[in-house]
């Protein structure tokens, strides 16, 4: 896991912000053939580390305490809405979701006509952005 991650959130955490759920080898494996994706690692790292949550606000869809892939359950949901396949919410932000291009490991944005933006070339550079903005508002 990114240093400078763990370092912003070791700082601004707070009680409730991370759930810490336990995420195994197994549920990674069984989350990506639902998916019929393959994880990045970075991606990997928070769940392992965090489970599910974020600071300031700011909420990265992960795993749930009780070994609930939320993550897996919001894609297939928003597949049914036309969400491509090789795409993996992480964020649902109401009028977008943002998501994890499996093919490409970078982080877009994809709104609900189906229109697809880049914004970070990979999942630490969106976390630490988005952290960043997160503790600017604090």
């Amino acid at each position: 896991m990114n240093s400078q991650i763990i370092e912003m959130i070791k700082k601004y955490e707070q009680p409730g912000d991370f759930n810490h759920a336990f995420v195994s080898d197994e549920m990674i494996l069984e989350a990506e053939s639902a998916l019929g994706v393959k994880l990045p690692e970075q991606y990997i790292a928070f769940l392992k580390m965090y489970g599910h949550g974020g600071i300031g606000g700011i909420e990265t869809i992960g795993v749930g305490l009780t070994g609930r892939l939320i993550f897996v359950d919001t894609t297939l949901e928003y597949r049914e809405e036309e969400l491509p396949d090789n795409l993996v919410v992480i964020e649902n932000v109401d009028e977008w979701l943002t998501c994890i291009d499996s093919n490409t490991g970078t982080i877009v944005s994809w709104d609900f006509t189906g229109y697809i933006k880049e914004d970070y070339s990979c999942f630490d550079e969106y976390l630490i952005d988005q952290m960043n903005s997160a503790i600017e508002n604090m």
